[in-house]
């Protein structure tokens, strides 16, 4: 039963043994939860338990916000299929050019964005002021500064969408 729901969604980030330990889990908890006096069987219940599960399992990998999730590699994963040969200075030297193109490319969105956004989003990224402290120094409204910065965002995470 597992297999087939597992078989039933298209997970990326996740593989075979993870779903099976997720399950493992879910079986747990379900034990735990399940009620006797339900008219469900507990075979049943696990399943619709188990399709919730991986229903989140598949939201959180398909967010937005986890996009970077992606590319992203875990100090033990990279052991297990380098071994000994991945030394904490390799792993230094990938993760400082990935700032050093990140930098790249957010000083880059002097392109695209007018002066007057720059200015505040060189306020908020660089010079790390808070939206309040910057409308005060600026004497702008709160609003404005706010407009800003969500337009900068959009045309940042635009940039880095592109391939």
């Amino acid at each position: 039963m597992v297999n087939k729901v597992i078989n039933r969604y298209n997970f990326r980030l996740l593989e075979t043994e993870d779903l099976i330990q997720e399950a493992r889990i879910v079986c747990y908890r379900t034990a735990l939860a399940y009620d006797v006096s339900n008219n469900v069987s507990f075979g049943r219940f696990f399943q619709q338990s188990l399709l919730n599960c991986f229903c989140s399992l598949l939201r959180r990998e398909t967010a937005k916000k986890r996009r970077g999730d992606i590319y992203a590699e875990s100090y033990n994963q990279l052991l297990e299929t380098q071994g000994e040969s991945a030394h904490e200075t390799d792993l230094l030297v990938s993760s400082t050019l990935a700032v050093i193109l990140a930098k790249e490319t957010i000083l880059s969105m002097a392109e695209d964005m007018n002066e007057f956004e720059y200015s505040i989003f060189n306020l908020l990224v660089f010079e790390q002021y808070t939206p309040e402290r910057i409308s005060s120094d600026l004497h702008l409204p709160i609003i404005k500064v706010n407009r800003s910065i969500a337009q900068s965002r959009n045309k940042l995470s635009s940039r880095f969408d592109e391939p």
